[in-house]
């Protein structure tokens, strides 16, 4: 009887016992997401709007148009679907920043799809077509384009399936390749390749669209290579 009790004492013990159980990982990821997406949704506002201006609105307006002779109906209609993406796209991260205006997400998100999808394909058409030098401008502006729209198609498989964790990363991305207009603006003002003649331009363009994405993908990941972290919980009813 009394090995019997003190047998019955330690598994009542053990019962009561905190056990360590890993943190939900998408919780932690879903922390990281809504952090990167105010990141993106302030540096978009404090960057676009001044390059918006100096580029987007002369061709908007007519005032630069005479530039773009033989190709003018197609780069309005990239300013157009450009311009859309960036404003329906910026909407999109501040409700998913702040969870406001939830009942406005689907219609923001394929705003910003059908905007982005008419901005990126005449881009892929102007690349193709590239009648000035460097000819080289074209694959980078032409690869920046279809990688637009391969981020894209993937958020919205993701939506479709309701896997709105991978819907949400893949927005990010996408945006992120969004606001490389204003990264390859930046390249054409800012010669950091004059060294290589009318290639710096191409060099920077691969860099300002590049890099961005490399960051947003190393701190999409980041918290998923970190060390897992426990959480007591106790077993006792």
């Amino acid at each position: 009887m009394a090995v019997r009790a003190r047998m019955e004492g330690r598994i009542l013990a053990m019962g009561k016992m905190k056990r360590n159980y890993p943190v939900n990982e998408n919780q932690a990821t879903t922390r990281s997401g809504v952090q990167i997406i105010a990141l993106i949704f302030v540096a978009s506002l404090v960057t676009s709007i001044p390059i918006w201006w100096r580029f987007a609105w002369p061709i908007l307006s007519g005032a630069s148009l005479s530039s773009h002779a033989g190709h003018a109906a197609v780069i309005v209609t990239h300013t157009l679907g450009g311009t859309f993406m960036l404003g329906a796209g910026a909407l999109a991260l501040y409700v998913g920043w702040t969870k406001r205006w939830r009942r406005w997400h689907k219609f923001i998100g394929y705003s910003y799809l059908s905007g982005g999808s008419l901005g990126a394909v005449t881009a892929l058409i102007l690349s193709i077509g590239l009648s000035h030098t460097p000819q080289s401008l074209g694959v980078s502006t032409g690869t920046l384009a279809v990688v637009w729209l391969a981020f894209a198609a993937m958020a919205l498989r993701a939506a479709i399936n309701k896997r709105f964790d991978s819907h949400r990363e893949w927005v990010i991305r996408s945006y992120v390749v969004s606001w490389t207009f204003v990264g390859c603006r930046i390249a054409q003002e800012v010669p950091l390749f004059n060294y290589l003649g009318d290639e710096g331009i191409t060099a920077g363009i691969w860099l300002y669209w590049i890099t961005p994405v490399l960051i947003c993908e190393i701190a999409l990941q980041w918290r998923r290579g970190a060390r897992l972290k426990t959480t007591a919980v106790n077993n006792s009813q």
